[in-house]
């Protein structure tokens, strides 16, 4: 009788440890290793449910794939795009930590360059992006991956590669091949000329539609991604073709209204496309694919 009692006790301890091990490896199993741009390999959710965005260039990726944030920058609610899809999204500002923490999120996202990176760590696991560092479909492809969504991210690149080169032929038979293109944008009283890859428009026109840059834009722009021009070198920037992202305001009007800007072959040309700078902050698939459209329409519609 003590033999089979001490048989029965073994027993359950083994099937104890046993336990343990399946619920440890279920524990494990719930987390997955991610190597930052910084190098430094963290731990994140496998399927993060609370996600805080404060890097807003990535909040219309994580909406594209179905993923609603908890808390996101306050930039992605000033475009017209993103605004209507962020109701009952916590709209947060540069140094709200407190708020950060009290949403509870499992995962928060950044930029390297945000001073608060360091106490978002304490709070959740935090991913910083270099925003430089990858062009805007890898970005996508990256969130899908973190998301667990990889497949519904390369689906979107795959469609977006195949339409927009599409959408280039069709502008190059129009325009011509061998037309050159500027991207401007005026902030009060500055300008800035922008690369491939800042917003504004600039993945579409150079790598979508795979139109041709502005010889200057290649050599002084493309490698930091924007510069900010003066006035007077303006012209030295523009392609046979300008397109001018601004916000409503005088300084814009100042700068439009010189004999500088009129005298330029584009704007004499009539080769000058316009839009609200707001709509085109951002690169993610829901941005992309209403600036793609006014883009091409207004590019189009040129003489």
């Amino acid at each position: 009788m003590k033999k089979i009692l001490v048989l029965f006790i073994v027993c359950i301890i083994m099937l104890a440890a046993c336990g343990n091990k399946d619920s440890k490896k279920e524990q494990k199993e719930t987390t997955v290793e991610f190597k930052t741009d910084s190098g430094k390999t963290i731990k994140i959710p496998k399927e993060p449910k609370r996600i805080v965005v404060m890097g807003a260039s990535y909040v219309g990726n994580l909406i594209d794939l179905g993923v609603t944030p908890v808390g996101a920058d306050q930039y992605a609610f000033q475009s017209d795009i993103l605004k209507p899809k962020l109701k009952g999204v916590e709209q947060l500002n540069p140094g709200d930590v407190e708020k950060v923490a009290k949403l509870k999120p499992d995962l928060i996202i950044s930029f390297d360059t945000d001073k608060d990176n360091k106490k978002y760590e304490k709070i959740a696991p935090t991913i910083p992006f270099t925003y430089t560092k990858h062009d805007y479909l890898e970005v996508h492809e990256l969130l899908g991956k973190i998301v667990g969504k990889e497949k519904e991210a390369k689906a979107f690149v795959d469609k977006w590669n195949k339409e927009t080169k599409k959408d280039g032929k069709e502008i190059k038979k129009h325009l011509g091949e061998d037309k050159t293109y500027s991207i401007f944008q005026f902030f009060q009283k500055e300008i800035y000329v922008y690369g491939d890859n800042w917003g504004r428009g600039s993945e579409i026109i150079y790598q979508a539609f795979d139109l041709k840059m502005q010889d200057k834009i290649v050599k002084d722009v493309k490698p930091t991604g924007w510069k900010k021009v003066s006035s007077e070198s303006l012209s030295s920037y523009a392609g046979d073709i300008v397109l001018v992202s601004s916000d409503a305001g005088s300084a814009t009007n100042t700068v439009t209204e010189s004999n500088l800007w009129k005298n330029m072959d584009a704007v004499k040309n009539n080769r000058l496309v316009e839009y609200d700078s707001e709509d085109f902050w951002f690169n993610d698939p829901i941005s992309l694919e209403h600036q793609r459209k006014v883009l091409k329409d207004k590019l189009m519609n040129l003489k």
